[in-house]
């Protein structure tokens, strides 16, 4: 199951964009095989860096959590590297990197800006 939960303030969306659709089919796919639900925690809501594709509605943060409510990081491991293998050209998953051990930011970037470790832009 997807769960829309976030974190700081309700979800929002300008748009739902195609890219944003592949990624929450994968984890909808990912979430049956594996039995995890994955909370959905940020669309195009609160803060993010300057140019983050959130604001375009071309980005998620997902987490997957444990029964005690902390992050379940073997499972987000997990559904880090479904996506990965799945999404396809243009796509980016963070996980495990500065600013990102607690969930795992998926976006769709079709400028394919080159992307340093903490997964903003590297100009």
């Amino acid at each position: 199951m997807i769960e829309f939960a976030g974190l700081r303030e309700s979800l929002t969306l300008r748009r739902v964009r195609p890219e944003l659709i592949k990624i929450l089919r994968l984890c909808a796919i990912w979430s049956n095989r594996s039995g995890y639900d994955v909370s959905i925690n940020s669309l195009n809501d609160h803060d993010h860096s300057a140019n983050s594709l959130h604001y375009e509605d071309l980005a998620a943060d997902l987490q997957v959590l444990t029964a005690t409510g902390s992050a379940h990081k073997r499972a987000m491991s997990a559904l880090a590297k479904h996506l990965k293998q799945n999404l396809g050209y243009g796509y980016d998953v963070v996980w495990n990197s500065p600013g990102h051990y607690t969930h795992v930011h998926v976006e769709f970037d079709d400028n394919e800006r080159p992307r340093n470790a903490e997964g903003t832009d590297a100009n």
